[in-house]
């Protein structure tokens, strides 16, 4: 069969994605991978077909995604009508981030011609291509327009939390609220112009899928009325060269820092990379921080921290007895694949607060809110470092892991779906 991959332009949306596309390609289908023409690189080096959808020129760069976030007011407004907390992460990652990022590319209603580019393109190639498949990106909601407008199966493909799927339940539940308050539901919103374009119907089967790929742990999936695939989240950062110095034995624990590269190229993570310099310093432990120089900006570095500006941690966390990173998803799993213990600062807050309290509830690591005193972040990341408990949950947390389904293992089971679907049955 033919499957195109639809995926908002950054790394950390691919990669989760790719050991799917390997094992469906390595199965014998044909697999495509569409996106804004500023990943088209990073696709086609990791051995895939890339679909531009749209120019350079035509599509917004994915760096001005802060552009199209909610006003406070609109974010207020949906807040009290749905009775929810500011301070609940979930609701505060789709209600900005998760938002932003669906809407840069999918415009509103009377929106310029040009802006319809990407989702015009995507519509396009998908008619032309034909795919038996489409497993779509939940920030670029418009590959469900383009599978029904061809005929495709199709389902969402996640690449951490499905914050999309959490909100679309939440407002089914408050849509006489938002009636009341004079407000629309946020997650139709997003995919009804592109709908209406086409003249496809907006139900639950379009804003959620026919079903969805999920690769997050059991225990961490936010729930939602959708039929769940899980598939086992295989770390992958990219290709590269193994250093000369990393398998050389120093008679010292070394220990991982990284603040991932989502931080890095949106500037969020300047104050920490200080913060945490100053912690590790005089530590009797060997320190690979994964800074480069934006982020060090001309601070001091301890002798004992190597910077390296970026290394895949699929290298690297072998080779380690601990970690120290933001929450992020990609670097919280490829701790759990190596049973490596972790030590997260995260903001009780933030998007990656959920992330945060899993680590700590299991055992495998402490969390800290960035605002603690760097003696205190210290003390705890020796317990890390020197407490067998860590270490043993870490181990376990890997058993888990292990225990869900490969790619490979889930091949046969998207080829049953769509081949149910195909012929008119319904999930």
């Amino acid at each position: 069969m033919r499957v195109m991959i639809v995926v908002w332009p950054l790394p950390a949306h691919l990669y989760p994605a790719l050991p799917l596309a390997w094992a469906l390609q390595g199965a014998g289908h044909e697999v495509c991978v569409a996106s804004h023409p500023d990943l088209a690189d990073v696709i086609t080096e990791a051995g895939f077909d890339a679909v531009a959808l749209g120019t350079p020129e035509t599509m917004p760069s994915p760096s001005a995604v802060s552009d199209f976030l909610p006003t406070e007011e609109q974010r207020r407004r949906l807040t009290e009508a749905l009775s929810l907390s500011p301070e609940d992460h979930v609701w505060a990652t789709f209600s900005t981030y998760t938002y932003a990022s669906s809407r840069i590319f999918h415009p509103e209603d009377g929106a310029p011609e040009e802006r319809w580019a990407g989702v015009d393109a995507l519509v396009s190639k998908a008619r032309h291509w034909r795919p038996d498949l489409v497993l779509w990106d939940p920030n670029w909601p418009s590959g469900a327009v383009a599978a029904r407008d061809c005929g495709a199966a199709h389902a969402r493909v996640l690449w951490g939390h499905d914050f999309v799927g959490w909100a679309a339940h939440r407002t089914a539940q408050g849509r006489e609220e938002l009636r009341t308050a004079g407000l629309a539901d946020p997650v139709t919103e997003l995919v009804r112009p592109c709908a209406e374009r086409y003249g496809v119907t907006v139900d639950d089967e379009l804003l959620l899928g026919q079903f969805t790929v999920d690769p997050m742990l059991p225990d961490m999936q936010l729930r939602a009325p959708c039929r769940r695939i899980p598939v086992r989240r295989i770390p992958y950062g990219g290709p590269d060269v193994v250093p000369a110095w990393l398998h050389t034995p120093t008679g010292r624990p070394r220990l991982a820092v990284s603040l991932g590269t989502t931080q890095r190229a949106y500037d969020n993570d300047r104050g920490l990379v200080a913060d945490l310099l100053d912690v590790v310093s005089g530590l009797d432990v060997d320190v690979v921080a994964t800074f480069d120089a934006s982020q060090l900006a001309g601070r001091p570095v301890p002798d004992n921290v190597r910077t390296v500006s970026y290394l895949p941690l699929g290298l690297l966390l072998p080779t380690c007895s601990a970690i120290v990173h933001h929450g992020g998803i990609g670097t919280l799993t490829a701790a759990v694949a190596h049973g490596v213990p972790q030590f997260v600062v995260a903001d009780t807050t933030a998007a990656y607060a959920g992330n945060a309290r899993y680590v700590h509830d299991y055992g495998a690591g402490l969390t800290v809110g960035p605002e603690t005193n760097a003696d205190e972040m210290r003390k705890n990341l020796v317990r890390v470092l020197t407490e067998p408990s860590f270490q043993d949950a870490a181990e376990q947390l890997r058993r888990d892991w292990l225990a869900i389904p490969s790619p490979n293992d889930i091949v046969p089971v998207l080829e049953g779906l769509v081949a149910s679907l195909r012929q008119g049955h319904r999930l």
